[in-house]
Order: structure tokens, then sequence, then C-alpha cells
């Protein structure tokens, strides 16, 4: 599947980022990189959550899940804003109890700006993909990835004010003052990310004319297939569509299934809003 080999990607370059972070903070004494590596690590979490809810929002409809098992997606996101949270804590201890000292070098500048550039490149893989395959795991995570380049932002411009450090006070600790925006940031985004998801969770049944329409018309392209029900449910920003059709009992299964792929294949090319079609024939 093309949309998990991009997430596997994207979790590769998050290890190699999180890594290079981590180690350059630890050799500079760098406690705003520290902080920042946690994050970074985070995400290669976030890829492999993503992972496997991508597997189990595949699952077809059931009587146990009538509506699908699209929900685990924002289940997904909830545990990803979570922990989140979590990194904003330990970024908050890291502003009060890190002891290093912090001496800014020229190798420290040129390690940032690489690593800036892997983590533009993963957020720039997870939001053109996430759209292209309307993944809403992947658009949530370029978002996290997104937090992390601009904490990375951050921490490149506290390098840059600790080359003024003759000119600021002794009593500011611009190290320190960096982990403290970045655990405000960090705040931020985990609450943004969690008051969305808990919504998304929320379903509910929508009558909207478009896809219904497209659907109609889709279905009567095809001979021996008829349409019994139609049900639209609105998830987050995307909807699911619940078919019920009527098939003719000459038709054998192999050509039912081939007509199955096409109606979905058209349907979610022809409305970009659509993530999930689940049809199910009936007697």
């Amino acid at each position: 599947m093309k949309e998990n080999k991009i997430i596997v990607t994207t979790m590769f370059l998050n290890l190699v980022v999180a890594i290079i972070k981590l180690v350059t903070g630890l050799v500079f004494s760098f406690s705003t990189l520290i902080a920042d590596s946690v994050q970074s690590f985070m995400d290669v979490i976030t890829d492999v959550t993503s992972l496997i809810a991508n597997k189990i929002g595949k699952r077809r409809a059931n009587k146990t899940f009538p509506f699908g098992y699209g929900q685990v997606y924002s289940v997904a996101n909830l545990f990803t804003g979570a922990l989140l949270f979590l990194i904003g804590i330990f970024i908050l201890y890291q502003f009060f109890f890190f002891k290093g000292v912090f001496v800014p070098k020229k190798e420290l500048f040129a390690i940032l700006l690489c690593v800036l550039l892997l983590k533009g490149v993963v957020v720039f893989l997870l939001q053109h993909y996430g759209k292209n395959y309307k993944s809403e795991l992947m658009v949530e995570a370029s978002k996290e990835s997104f937090a992390d380049f601009v904490s990375t932002c951050v921490v490149l411009g506290v390098s840059v004010l600790s080359l003024l450090e003759e000119y600021i006070p002794e009593s500011i600790n611009i190290d320190k003052l960096g982990s403290l925006c970045m655990a405000i940031y960090v705040f931020y985004m985990a609450i943004k990310m969690i008051v969305a998801n808990i919504h998304g969770m929320m379903t509910r049944a929508e009558d909207n004319e478009e896809i219904k329409e497209d659907v109609i018309k889709e279905i009567e392209k095809y001979k021996g297939i008829e349409l019994d029900k139609i049900k639209v449910i609105k998830m987050s920003t995307y909807y699911s569509v619940f078919l019920k059709v009527k098939v003719n009992e000459k038709m054998t299964i192999k050509k039912y299934i081939e007509i199955e792929k096409s109606i979905k294949k058209h349907l979610k090319n022809k409305n970009r809003t659509i993530r999930f079609i689940d049809i199910e024939p009936v007697d």
C-alpha cells in the first residue's frame, strides 16, 4: 500500500532527526535541543500508531461496527495528542532541572539546518500524500511534524541569541527561555489536537445530496446492480458512505467484485471528501 510506504519513510526520517537532535543536544549541553529531540522521538511513535490504525481502519463494516472502523483514526490522533501533552510536561522538567551550560558553535548551526531540511521533507510528504490519499492520520501527523519543525526553528533562534550573550542580562538564560517557549507551544498543539479529535469521534448521519447524487449516477452505469439504500456518515472533516445494493442473481462473484472496486474508485476520485465506502449486497 502506497500510503503505508509514505508513513514508513517518514518514520525513518523522524528517527534519524530524533537521534541527531539528542546526540547534538548532549554534546553541546543544549537543553532546548534535548527537549526538542524527545518530541521528534514521539513523531516516530506517531508513525507506528498510524500504521496500526491504518490497517484496522480499512476493515469492512460488520454487525459489531455497522459504520466501519473509521473511528480508529480519531482514537489514534487522540493518543498522539495525549503523548504530545506529556512531551510538554517533560520539556517543563528540562526547564526547571537541567544543569548543563550551553556554548554555541558553528558546527551546531550546520547540524540544525540539516535537521530543518529533513523535517521539512517529512512535513511535505505527510501533507501532500495525506491530501492525495484522504488520510486523516497523515494530515494530523503532518500537523504534529510541523509543530516539531517550528520547535526546531525555536532551537535555531535560541542558538543565534546565545551568540549575543554579552549583550543580554545575566539573569536571563536564553537556553532556559527557549525550553519554556517550546513547552507552551507543545501544550497548545496538544490541546488543539485532543479537542479536534474528540469532536471527530462524534459521528452523525448527514443528508449530503451531492454525495447521494454521485452514488446514484455511478451505480446507474452498471447493469445487473441496483441501489437499495444509502447512508452518509460525517466523521470529522470526511465522509463514510454505506450502500446496500441488489445484485442480479446471474452475476458472477468475480464480476461483482470488479464492479464494487470500480464504484469505490470512481466515487473517491469524484468527491475528495469521501474516505470510506462500504457496499453490501442484499437479497
